[in-house]
């Protein structure tokens, strides 16, 4: 069943490929030619034909969109009401004006920092750094260059485990608050059965702060965002 942990590890499978040529991979090999590129057409700019790629290979063929296009992406998810503008792990971030520019799949959420997996850009690998022609894992800013995330529609919420999962999905979807005072909120109003407040995200915890949304007065949507936590202060100082 396909899931950001599926998704992640299809990704991180081909950390340090190399593009051949001028853009030639496996992965626009997969997509398909492109008329007017060199390499019989298969020598475009690739980052998204890796993201459609690992969509396609980590059971989540359905759940994004299929194209070599940055702005075919964005316009695919805004279609199928995937559209947001905070990251989750297992999102394609997307760059640029519109989007348009380059993507990248998150793979850790931080409150100032991003951790992606992209292709057709630029990394380390064995200790040197290389310039946009290969499949690097790296740390991005969560500044005004990134134009939104894209989520898949995954059939499971299932996260990535060990380090991605500690290190990336503990504070995803807030800048208000940990993961760990979300599942104390939740608690303290009286959600049953009471969360574990463990500090990890996942589908129990979210459907807990949905719960808790749904209570103070705001959309239930999931991410604890600036409007959840005045409606829950209100909600608090009137219910205490």
């Amino acid at each position: 069943m396909g899931s950001p942990a599926s998704m992640v590890n299809e990704a991180r499978k081909h950390l340090g490929y190399r593009e051949s040529g001028d853009n030639d991979t496996i992965f626009t090999r997969w997509l398909g030619k492109i008329g007017g590129y060199p390499c019989g057409g298969y020598g475009y700019p690739w980052c998204h034909a890796f993201m459609s790629y690992c969509l396609a290979h980590s059971d989540n063929a359905s759940a994004g969109p299929r194209t070599a296009g940055c702005q075919q992406g964005v316009d695919w998810f805004k279609q199928h009401g995937g559209w947001h503008s905070r990251p989750r792990v297992g999102d394609l971030v997307y760059y640029g004006a519109n989007g348009g520019t380059h993507v990248e799949l998150v793979v850790g959420v931080t409150s100032q920092a991003i951790r992606t997996v992209g292709g057709n850009t630029g990394g380390t690998m064995g200790g040197a750094y290389f310039n946009g022609d290969g499949v690097y894992e790296k740390q991005v800013a969560r500044t005004s260059r990134i134009c939104g995330y894209g989520r898949p529609a995954y059939s499971s919420n299932r996260m990535p485990s060990g380090a991605a999962a500690t290190a990336a999905a503990v504070d995803a979807c807030t800048t208000e608050r940990s993961i760990k005072q979300q599942q104390q909120a939740v608690n303290r109003r009286g959600r049953k059965p009471k969360l574990d407040e463990d500090g990890d995200w996942g589908p129990v915890t979210e459907a807990g702060v949905r719960w808790l949304q749904a209570k103070v007065g705001t959309e239930p949507d999931g991410e604890w965002g600036a409007d959840t936590e005045a409606k829950y202060k209100a909600y608090r100082h009137a219910h205490p």
